[in-house]
């Protein structure tokens, strides 16, 4: 694993997103990590995006604006940094 990416491992496992995505990415209460880096997701209004680098960033700053269909838990905002978000972004490339 990247030194961004083991970064982005901690920074998921220190506040909290690991409560609905799981601990490895596996998916709970929110969307699964694992697999999803570049993948077609069905959003709940029903369009299709690509889980690309912006479509993971936006969900992690703004997580109302693009909701996976199926999860109805909102997600909690967040304070990340812009570093911040790149590096989960980068460990959610990882588990895919």
């Amino acid at each position: 694993m990247s030194l961004e990416a083991e970064r982005g491992r901690l920074i998921a496992a220190t506040t909290g997103c690991v409560a609905c995505h799981g601990h490895r990415g596996e998916g709970l209460a929110g969307p699964p990590w694992q697999g999803m880096y570049n993948a077609t997701v069905e959003l709940e209004d029903g369009s299709v995006v690509t889980a690309d680098d912006a479509y993971l960033a936006r969900a992690i700053r703004d997580p109302g604006a693009q909701v996976a269909a199926g999860y109805r838990l909102s997600m909690p905002a967040n304070v990340l940094t812009e570093a911040e978000v790149a590096a989960v972004v980068a460990y959610i490339k990882e588990l895919s």
